[in-house]
């Protein structure tokens, strides 16, 4: 019923834990292949595939490596079922992740796929959190988690892209034929950085999309991810900037809307709600990025604009008030960790440094 397609690129041991999360589904029996593609010039990971004979791997090998755009339109030309699940070599399921989706799929014929709500963590045995781009999903889906399934529109769909990114290709599962037009849709545009924030978007012109709020995979934190490489994570904003410019210009009538309702939604939010909003916008919409939406494409997003009037003081004080108190631990050890210092990017480079030094110790 369902094909499984596991990107991977030399991470030999981070796949084994990906592989071993898709042994443990309840819904196994519903799995018709795992594609495994290895994108680089390592063979460990065909080792790794051998430990699991009783899965439906299909293991190929790009020599040279490709693009990682490609990578994925070279691995669904393997694809032989009418279901396709996402998952990323660094990430892993919990064991009910795809019998939900599966059933939200089932129950909704109109429905073209299903993402889910995901914990982010530094590995198996460190401890987790509910990411809080999920805040953003909440407010595109008005404000209620209440139900297992939320079947969201296209205006929906375009609220939940249009600020950051907040949902993650590891916890998709879709009706092939919507999958790979989305996939298709984005390698035409060339865009190998926050393409996760266009493909929901042309995931949604196929039909309804569901959600369930209830987190069920597990995104790792570690210094080589793919949104982290040297060679872009100066250009964030910049590519940001552009992937914004072009919703903008392709879906002028949804964005609209999509705006329309956020500055409905924010304003009629209480205390209570809007708290941990504000927590979340001024972590994750970028100055440049506010003037992206408000100045250049001329929306009126008002609640938004306060945000430059906060103090980093302030903001920190909320954070520290809102946040448990194991993870406000955790999120100071890894700020020590990172050597502290005024910029993110140089934080993450000489975290990518320190780890790389430490690999090759071992």
């Amino acid at each position: 019923m369902v094909s499984i397609i596991l990107a991977t690129r030399d991470r030999p041991l981070f796949l084994r834990e990906a592989l071993e999360s898709v042994r443990r589904q309840t819904a196994r029996r519903a799995i018709a292949q795992v594609i495994v593609s290895e994108n680089s010039t390592n063979g460990e990971s065909r080792k790794v595939c051998g430990h699991f004979k009783d899965l439906p791997i299909v293991y190929v090998q790009q020599k040279p490596p490709v693009p990682a755009m490609l990578h994925m339109k070279v691995m669904w030309d393997l694809v032989q079922s009418p279901l396709v699940a996402i998952l990323h070599d660094d990430d892993w399921w919990a064991p009910e992740h795809l019998e939900l989706a599966l059933a939200a799929l089932e129950v909704n014929k109109d429905c073209v796929a299903v993402y889910s709500n995901w914990y982010e963590t530094f590995g198996p045995r460190s401890p987790y959190w509910i990411s809080e781009v999920a805040w953003l999903t909440w407010l595109a889906a008005g404000c209620d988690f209440g139900d297992p399934v939320l079947y969201l529109d296209p205006t929906s769909m375009m609220l939940t892209c249009l600020l950051n990114a907040s949902l993650h290709y590891s916890t998709v599962v879709g009706r092939n034929e919507a999958m790979l037009d989305a996939c298709l849709r984005n390698v035409a545009r060339n865009n190998d950085f926050d393409n996760d924030r266009t493909f929901p978007v042309f995931l949604s012109s196929h039909g309804r999309v569901g959600y369930l709020p209830a987190p069920s995979v597990f995104v790792r934190q570690h210094p080589f991810r793919d949104a982290w490489r040297p060679e872009i994570i100066h250009k964030h904003f910049e590519i940001a900037n552009e992937t914004t410019r072009y919703l903008w210009n392709n879906y002028r009538t949804t964005i609209t809307a999509a705006a329309a309702r956020f500055n409905e939604t924010m304003i009629r939010l209480g205390p209570q709600e809007s708290g941990p909003m504000w927590t979340v916008l001024r972590n994750r919409v970028g100055n440049p990025h506010l003037t992206t939406l408000i100045q250049e494409c001329g929306l009126e997003l008002e609640p938004l604009l306060p945000i430059r009037c906060r103090s980093s003081r302030s903001v920190k004080g909320m954070i520290k008030s809102l946040c448990p108190p194991v993870l406000w631990d955790c999120a100071r050890r890894l700020r020590a960790r990172l050597g502290g210092g005024c910029c993110w990017q140089k934080d993450i480079l000489r975290w990518q440094a320190e780890e790389a030094s430490r690999i090759r110790n071992c």
